[in-house]
This record gives C-alpha cells, structure tokens and sequence, in this order.
C-alpha cells in the first residue's frame, strides 16, 4: 500500500450494470461532500468513454462497478468492486486521506 492521500477517485462501470446505476447516486452525493472538495471524482464507461478501455486495462477491472482510489502519486491506494454502501464508501476514503 502506498504511503500517499488520495488525490482522484474513479468509478468504472458500464450504462447496462444495475449495480453501477445503484452505486451512481452514492458516488455523486459524496462527491458533492464539502470535506471531499480537493478530491477529483471521476465516472467513467468502461464501454463507452475514449479511455475507458484504457483504464479498466490499467485498474485490472474483472467486474464492475469498480472504484479505484489514486493517490498523489498516480498509483492506486485502493480497489473495490461492486456497489458499495455510502457509509462504508465514506469510510473508505477517509482511511485513504489519513497520515500514514
């Protein structure tokens, strides 16, 4: 694990995954979180998006969604699969921002 803060928090999905759409307003509310403001949130369609291919390649993704927790350093702190509760997204991030 890398010793960096999140810095960008991407989920990739498909537009036909019932569990990506579910996951979708959970991952727009805490995106609209003022304590997560620094944080880039980005949704990207696996499918559909021109790097989309490129980054579910990259992030090694098997199923989706998949939500992956980049770090200052470009590298991924973290990667969860599937549609995941708000509280323990919350959760998630806030032990990605800790000083380790």
């Amino acid at each position: 694990m890398n010793t960096n803060k999140v810095k960008e928090i991407i989920k990739l999905s498909t537009s036909w995954c019932g569990p990506c759409r579910a996951f979708g307003s959970t991952f727009h509310r805490v995106s609209e979180m003022e304590e997560y403001k620094d944080i880039e949130f980005k949704e990207i369609d696996i499918e559909k998006d021109e790097d989309g291919e490129v980054l579910a390649e990259k992030y090694q993704v098997r199923s989706v969604p998949t939500t992956v927790l980049v770090g200052e350093d470009g590298e991924p702190i973290y990667k969860v699969m599937g549609n995941i509760p708000e509280k323990d997204f919350i959760t998630i991030i806030n032990e990605s921002l800790k000083d380790r």
